[in-house]
Protein backbone atom coordinates (compact mmCIF):
# COMPACT_ATOMS: atom_id res chain seq x y z
CA UNK A 1 0.00 0.00 0.00
CA UNK A 2 3.13 2.34 -0.03
CA UNK A 3 3.98 2.67 -3.24
CA UNK A 4 6.61 5.15 -3.18
CA UNK A 5 8.50 3.63 -0.03
CA UNK A 6 9.03 6.56 1.53
CA UNK A 7 9.85 4.79 4.73
CA UNK A 8 6.41 5.32 6.36
CA UNK A 9 5.68 2.03 7.93
CA UNK A 10 1.89 0.96 7.48
CA UNK A 11 -0.13 0.05 10.12
CA UNK A 12 -1.62 -3.67 10.38
CA UNK A 13 -4.47 -2.79 12.35
CA UNK A 14 -7.59 -2.21 10.62
CA UNK A 15 -8.95 0.22 13.31
CA UNK A 16 -5.66 2.46 12.98
CA UNK A 17 -5.82 2.30 9.29
CA UNK A 18 -9.33 3.45 9.54
CA UNK A 19 -8.48 6.10 11.90
CA UNK A 20 -5.84 7.47 9.68
CA UNK A 21 -7.89 7.19 6.63
CA UNK A 22 -10.50 9.43 8.79
CA UNK A 23 -7.74 12.25 9.82
CA UNK A 24 -6.78 12.57 6.32
CA UNK A 25 -10.24 12.70 4.98
CA UNK A 26 -10.62 15.76 7.83
CA UNK A 27 -7.93 17.17 6.85
CA UNK A 28 -8.48 17.08 3.08
CA UNK A 29 -12.36 18.69 3.80
CA UNK A 30 -10.77 21.32 6.40
CA UNK A 31 -8.27 22.33 3.71
CA UNK A 32 -11.29 22.71 0.89
CA UNK A 33 -13.02 24.79 3.00
CA UNK A 34 -10.58 26.64 3.42
CA UNK A 35 -10.19 27.63 0.03
CA UNK A 36 -13.78 28.56 -0.18
CA UNK A 37 -15.01 29.09 -3.57
CA UNK A 38 -12.81 30.32 -6.26
CA UNK A 39 -15.32 32.12 -7.53
CA UNK A 40 -16.60 34.16 -4.66
CA UNK A 41 -15.11 37.22 -4.65
CA UNK A 42 -16.46 37.64 -8.20
CA UNK A 43 -19.73 36.93 -7.25
CA UNK A 44 -19.87 38.93 -4.35
CA UNK A 45 -18.48 41.84 -6.68
CA UNK A 46 -21.25 41.13 -9.19
CA UNK A 47 -24.13 40.81 -7.02
CA UNK A 48 -22.99 44.84 -5.31
CA UNK A 49 -23.16 45.54 -8.68
CA UNK A 50 -26.65 44.33 -9.58
CA UNK A 51 -27.44 45.88 -6.21
CA UNK A 52 -26.10 49.13 -7.28
CA UNK A 53 -27.76 48.87 -10.89
CA UNK A 54 -31.38 48.78 -9.11
CA UNK A 55 -30.39 51.40 -6.95
CA UNK A 56 -29.98 53.38 -9.64
CA UNK A 57 -32.54 52.40 -11.33
CA UNK A 58 -34.57 53.27 -8.72
CA UNK A 59 -33.80 56.75 -8.26
CA UNK A 60 -33.58 57.63 -11.79
CA UNK A 61 -37.21 56.57 -11.61
CA UNK A 62 -38.39 58.57 -8.48
CA UNK A 63 -36.37 61.92 -10.25
CA UNK A 64 -38.47 61.45 -13.48
CA UNK A 65 -41.59 60.72 -12.32
CA UNK A 66 -42.12 62.13 -8.99
CA UNK A 67 -39.74 64.80 -8.09
CA UNK A 68 -40.49 66.85 -10.97
CA UNK A 69 -38.14 65.44 -13.60
CA UNK A 70 -40.40 65.06 -16.55
CA UNK A 71 -41.23 68.61 -16.22
CA UNK A 72 -37.98 70.21 -16.28
CA UNK A 73 -37.40 68.27 -19.59
CA UNK A 74 -40.81 68.97 -21.08
CA UNK A 75 -40.25 72.60 -20.55
CA UNK A 76 -36.94 72.66 -21.97
CA UNK A 77 -38.30 71.46 -25.81
CA UNK A 78 -41.14 73.47 -25.39
CA UNK A 79 -40.34 76.52 -28.45
CA UNK A 80 -39.73 79.75 -26.46
CA UNK A 81 -40.67 83.12 -28.11
CA UNK A 82 -37.67 85.21 -29.08
CA UNK A 83 -37.20 88.77 -28.10
CA UNK A 84 -35.60 89.77 -31.45
CA UNK A 85 -37.15 90.89 -33.80
CA UNK A 86 -37.82 88.72 -36.67
CA UNK A 87 -35.91 88.64 -39.92
CA UNK A 88 -38.97 88.62 -42.07
CA UNK A 89 -40.14 91.68 -44.04
CA UNK A 90 -44.11 92.53 -43.63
Amino acid sequence: MNPHGNGKPEPTDPEQLLRMLDLELARQRIARQRAGSPYRSFRIASLIFLFAVIVGAMLAFYYVFYSGGLDEIRARSEPRPSATPSSRAP
